[in-house]
């Protein structure tokens, strides 16, 4: 990771394949090979974290302990909110995002981490000024990003809400967990990596946000 972290090369060509799979990956879903291109979800979202987490320099052992702490209470809060419909309202996954532990996938986890870095990267660069401005505009992003998912993540079998429209809570809390996650990501994380992060934030937008319009 110590030397992947610093290599333009490798980056470029991390943002140049992300940028396939998910192009790829979105005329997929809009295919007749939808279902095929949906159960890969799981490896694309593994796949996308490993590359961030590579070109970031993650060497010490302080910014490992806190992804993993991102990882467990991410799983632990979603766990939470589905078998006792705890902070996000009542809601179920699908099969799409893969194997589950208590009826949670394993990939969730990931993905909390992933948009945790990615956001909280972005805002580290962007926001100047005290440290608490650059976590509550991360944690904002998160909750732009989650509302545009929503719109999608019942026909793509990722995720479902017993009542519609989604509820208010599942935002307010999801913003209070990042804020949580953000500030664990700040004071555990030193170095943040904008290119990355930037390119994998504005796919996230523009995937969802076409799927949105074309499902």
């Amino acid at each position: 990771m110590i030397g992947l972290s610093n290599n333009k090369e490798f980056l470029r060509m991390s943002i140049f394949f992300l940028w396939l799979i998910n192009i790829s990956g979105f005329f997929g879903i809009l295919s007749d090979q939808n279902e095929f291109f949906l159960s890969t979800t799981p490896y694309v979202l593994s796949l996308t974290l490993l590359l961030l987490i590579l070109n970031h320099d993650l060497s010490d052992k302080k910014s490992k302990t806190g992804l993993i702490l991102i990882f467990l209470f991410g799983l632990i809060v979603e766990i939470l909110g589905v078998n006792y419909g705890l902070f996000f309202g009542e809601y179920s996954y699908g099969a799409n995002l893969g194997p589950k532990i208590y009826e949670v996938p394993y990939v969730i986890g990931f993905n909390w981490v992933l948009l945790i870095i990615a956001t909280g990267s972005i805002s580290d660069k962007l926001i100047k000024g005290k440290e608490i401005y650059k976590i509550l505009f991360a944690s904002f992003l998160m909750v732009l990003v989650d509302l545009l998912i929503e719109k999608s993540a019942p026909k793509l079998d990722f995720w479902e809400f017993v009542i519609s429209p989604v509820p208010f809570s599942n935002y307010l809390w999801w913003f209070i967990f990042s804020l949580c996650f953000q500030y664990i990501f700040f004071k555990t994380v030193k170095t943040k990596e904008l290119n990355l992060s930037s390119n994998i934030l504005v796919i996230q937008f523009l995937f969802f946000g076409m799927l949105a319009v074309f499902l």
